[in-house]
């Protein structure tokens, strides 16, 4: 059966799913095929990734967020006029709980029912990987993968080498990618470096390795082109009658958005103002609120500090009333300082009390569920090397409960006009929440 998309899993983190990923979105757009990328879960890096090759913004596709419901609509509307290429997270059997497939890649894929291609990494692998791989293809089910991709192949000698091996395999091998310069991404804490921080292969350089290393045709002939190759399916546009002028942190420090939550705050009659805690002096002119999302403020830390301008305009602004929501790199941004583990502590604008402090890992890592009052509980996830120090004495915001643990604590702080915390949040799935604090 012609699916509308592809899933590209891996058999663990750092498998190499967004290079491949990466490569099928440039030979997809070189075909002239319209394209939607997607990523399974709450990440933020390898969307940024997809946008670059596919030339239209990621959706993250949470099952353990979302629901299943939303999941599919997401992926239906958005593959209206495109082929959808969807990453997986970690491991394809890996999510939300070590017992079952809740919040994984192969949930996704049994939602969608669209099919697998695995990506392997083989760099020092032999013909042992093949016992290997017939193990998660029997757990994930031969009929619902459509290939193989072994990923880091040490030669040419290798990749023929494993290409015998993995003759006997139940389904095909769809490529052997060596390594490349052109692929060597360099990581930072669970995944990828930003993309926004460094230079990468053009587009057509990628269509032509993936044209070279990949078996291109029997994973197009798999999907299901759009009647009419036009374009993705645009974002939202500003609805007649702006109602609210939101401005939005957007530039190298700041940018963990879901594409949802922007969407969602336009469908809710806003106009998104974006604006550079870098770069801005001031504020935006008649803005009815704020929204700071995360980031990497520590990689910055000197260049927003000295922005001293922009800090009291945010200051001012906050202090005074305006509606704020601030989740992770915004709560960094809001504190007092901001200290590195080289231990340099640099201002910041001064609304949340204290110091954040940049940690050696990571801090509550995972799913949770925030509860503040007068609102239904909100789903969302925390990612974190860093940890506001004043926390056990000044939290107020609300109640997070952690999903793999069932651990409690007081998070985040809050005024009645101010939401700081370290949890990301889907905003249609918090929209109570979200409207409350915007005043939307």
């Amino acid at each position: 059966m012609i699916a509308k998309g592809i899933i590209i899993a891996g058999t663990q983190s750092s498998s190499g799913k967004t290079a491949v990923v990466a490569l099928l979105l440039a030979a997809f757009r070189q075909h002239g095929i319209p394209v939607q990328p997607f990523k399974v879960g709450p990440d933020f890096i390898d969307p940024g990734y997809h946008q670059i090759y596919a030339g239209t913004t990621s959706v993250n596709l949470d099952a353990w967020i979302m629901g299943e419901a939303e999941v599919r609509n997401a992926a239906e509307r958005f593959t209206r006029n495109a082929v959808g290429v969807v990453e997986g997270v970690m491991g394809l059997f890996d999510g939300a709980n070590p017992d079952n497939d809740e919040g994984s890649t192969i949930e996704i894929a049994r939602w969608l029912g669209w099919p697998l291609v695995v990506v392997v990494p083989c760099a020092h692998a032999g013909r042992s990987l093949v016992a290997s791989i017939r193990g998660f293809l029997h757990e994930a089910g031969p009929e619902r993968c459509l290939g193989v991709i072994l990923n880091q192949a040490s030669s040419e000698g290798h990749a023929t080498y494993l290409r015998k091996a993995c003759a006997s395999l139940e389904v095909p091998l769809l490529g052997i990618v060596p390594k490349l310069p052109e692929l060597d991404w360099p990581e930072r804490h669970l995944g990828l470096q930003a993309s926004t921080e460094r230079e990468l292969p053009e587009p057509e350089v990628l269509a032509e390795l993936a044209g070279r290393h990949l078996e291109v045709e029997p994973i197009l002939e798999a999907v299901n082109p759009p009647a009419e190759k036009r374009q993705p399916l645009a974002e939202v546009r500003q609805p007649e009658g702006v109602r609210k002028r939101i401005g939005v942190a957007q530039d190298a420090a700041f940018h963990f958005y879901y594409r949802a939550n922007l969407e969602w705050l336009r469908e809710q009659g806003a106009e998104v103002v974006p604006f550079s805690p870098l770069n801005d002096s001031a504020l935006p002119e008649k803005l009815d609120g704020l929204v700071l999302g995360g980031g990497f403020p520590e990689v910055f830390a000197e260049q927003v500090s000295a922005n001293g301008a922009l800090l009291k305009s945010l200051h001012k602004v906050v202090a005074s009333g305006m509606p704020c929501y601030a989740e992770c790199g915004g709560l960094m941004l809001l504190a007092e300082s901001l200290e590195t583990k080289e231990g340099c502590r640099f201002p910041m604008a001064g609304v949340v009390p204290g110091t954040v402090r940049m940690t050696d890992r990571l801090q509550n890592f995972g799913y949770c569920r925030g509860l503040a009052e007068g609102t239904p509980e909100a789903r969302g996830h925390e990612f974190h090397h860093s940890e506001w120090v004043e926390e056990p004495e000044l939290a107020n915001l609300w109640t997070v409960t952690r999903h793999s643990t069932g651990a409690s604590r007081h998070e985040g702080f809050g005024t009645e006009t101010l939401h700081a915390s370290y949890v990301h949040l889907h905003f249609p799935q918090a929209a109570p929440l979200v409207r409350r604090v915007l005043r939307l």
